[in-house]
């Protein structure tokens, strides 16, 4: 991935967590979670780079941006946020595809998960 379409991902990012943020405003709680787990998403694909073959999975982007396979040196990420990561992924999947009514506290939490995600994104790579 070039400098280009980084940069044009992580607006992507950015704009997935402030649709994020404004849907938990009104009380729209699977869309902000959909949201702030797209956001943490685009966030991984920036840090990882393109898939090595072909597009990333979500099995397969998280297993390789939890581990750190985007740091150097090698430094898998802090215990408490893979976890926080996981239940994301698995809360977007119980809240579109099973049709579980979050709350206000799934998506707060999904918010605080997507903006750590994107703030060490961030601080690794420079990005504002």
């Amino acid at each position: 991935m070039d400098a280009h379409q980084q940069q044009a991902r992580w607006t992507i990012a950015q704009e997935h967590y402030e649709a994020a943020e404004l849907c938990a405003q009104r009380g729209w709680h699977t869309v902000s979670i959909a949201c702030s787990y797209y956001a943490v998403y685009t966030a991984m694909w920036v840090a990882l780079g393109d898939a090595p073959h072909g597009q990333w999975s979500h099995a397969r982007i998280l297993q390789h941006f939890t581990r750190g396979q985007w740091r150097y040196p090698l430094a898998p990420l802090e215990r408490t946020l893979s976890k926080a990561v996981r239940r994301l992924y698995n809360a977007r999947l119980h809240a579109q595809y099973r049709g579980e009514r979050p709350t206000s506290q799934d998506s707060a939490e999904a918010l605080r998960t997507a903006r750590q995600v994107l703030q060490l994104v961030a601080y690794t790579f420079g990005l504002s």
